[in-house]
């Protein structure tokens, strides 16, 4: 039944695309620039604890506020649009970027920083929400719809790898402030650069509150989305505590933790790529893998970790294994569901960001009152059951080639 659903689904019209690489590249470095600003402040979780003489965790109020933020504007902004030319809308969440990390920059105080993470919220929920959806339309002629995809997540990816290691470096020899105000300064660059080559981009149609949940009422979409919040879940409450783990249970120096970062970031460009190919082959199959691989790795680090290597390896496992993540769960909703992609996108980003904040909550919890390890162990459950509902639930689903042109 959903087998022939899926293959009955219609292409993407080729008037929908603009054919604009310049575009297409402009929203993958905004994805950058929006994401280490986001999870910077896992890099940083330690500095910021001691500089405001708070605990870990609630330090850990920089993640999941902005994430809790981040999943009211990803439904309000949307709807509120309606038929708004997308254009202006991401060059205003932007400019909120912006401002939201020179506000955590220079905030003299732990509200006022909260309040730039507020901010960043609102740039990011109201952003992922908007943009992903429009890649198809973005893309040149041809282009797969897994490869353009593919191409925003690879901006989140790149955040992994350069941005959130890189801050941390900064961070170390001239303290985690100047790498917020950096993050501004690239984001007014990025301003420009949007401005000069994004095209207008009218929404097909206005979005209506009742549209919300269309991809939770289309099945497959629906079975791809509960697996992606059980590996999800997984992934964010030990995401968060990354840099305390490393430094309070394995005792690794912070010059370490920011290798492991790159170490990171560098195999989630591996799994980024990964899942923009297999992902146009078998997208559940892809999910297995990153699955497979997030076992592997927290049954692992608490274990071996204290080993500089073997730390080194798990480390890059577990972010080959999240890199695959993002193009993952936006490939399935273009496979399985294209027609109802750009409505349906907010309940994607409205997803993620519950589970960030929902993860790094629960993440803080076990950490303050336990410890990283007993996170870690605590997570294998939901990443095991996320791996038989690949091979349940989700049983049979294959995929029709989508192009971002007939």
């Amino acid at each position: 039944m959903e087998n022939s659903l899926s293959s009955e689904i219609p292409p993407i019209q080729s008037s929908q695309t603009q054919g604009n690489w310049f575009a297409l590249l402009s929203v993958t470095l905004s994805a950058f620039a929006l994401v280490t600003g986001e999870f910077l402040a896992v890099g940083v979780l330690n500095e910021i604890a001691r500089d405001f003489q708070i605990s870990v965790g609630t330090a850990g109020l920089t993640v999941s506020l902005t994430a809790i933020v981040g999943m009211f504007a990803a439904v309000l902004i949307p709807v509120s649009a309606k038929t708004l030319d997308r254009r202006p809308l991401l060059l205003m969440l932007t400019l909120l970027m912006i401002l939201a990390n020179f506000i955590t920059a220079f905030a003299p105080n732990f509200t006022l920083l909260l309040l730039g993470r507020i901010i960043l919220g609102i740039a990011i929920g109201g952003f992922w929400a908007t943009a992903v959806a429009l890649s198809g339309r973005l893309a040149p002629p041809h282009l797969p719809i897994a490869k353009a995809t593919a191409w925003v997540a690879f901006g989140v990816t790149l955040a992994s790898v350069l941005g959130v290691p890189m801050g941390t470096w900064l961070a170390q020899y001239n303290g985690w402030r100047t790498s917020f105000t950096v993050i501004s300064l690239m984001g007014i660059l990025l301003l420009i650069f949007q401005y000069l080559y994004l095209p207008q981009l009218k929404p097909s149609s206005s979005l209506r509150w009742k549209e919300l949940p269309i991809l939770v009422q289309h099945p497959a979409a629906r079975k791809g989305l509960i697996i992606f919040i059980f590996m999800g879940f997984a992934h964010f409450a030990v995401y968060s505590y990354f840099s305390a783990f490393f430094k309070h249970q394995i005792d690794f120096s912070d010059n370490l933790i920011s290798r492991l970062l790159l170490v990171y970031g560098i195999a989630g460009i591996f799994g980024n790529i990964f899942a923009g190919y297999l992902g146009q082959i078998n997208i559940r199959y892809t999910f297995a893998v990153s699955g497979v691989a997030f076992f592997l790795a927290f049954l692992s680090l608490p274990m071996f970790g204290t080993h500089i290597m073997v730390a080194i390896v798990l480390t890059a496992l577990w972010g080959f294994a999240y890199g695959i993540i993002p193009t993952a769960v936006n490939i399935w909703m273009f496979t399985h569901a294209p027609e109802a992609v750009e409505k349906g996108m907010p309940m994607v980003t409205l997803t993620f960001l519950i589970l960030i904040a929902l993860g790094s909550m629960f993440g803080g919890i076990i950490v303050d009152h336990f410890d990283g390890t007993i996170l870690f162990f605590a997570m294998l459950p939901l990443v095991l059951f996320s791996l038989v509902l690949i091979f349940t639930l989700a049983r049979g689903l294959n995929n029709p080639k989508l192009t971002c042109e007939n």
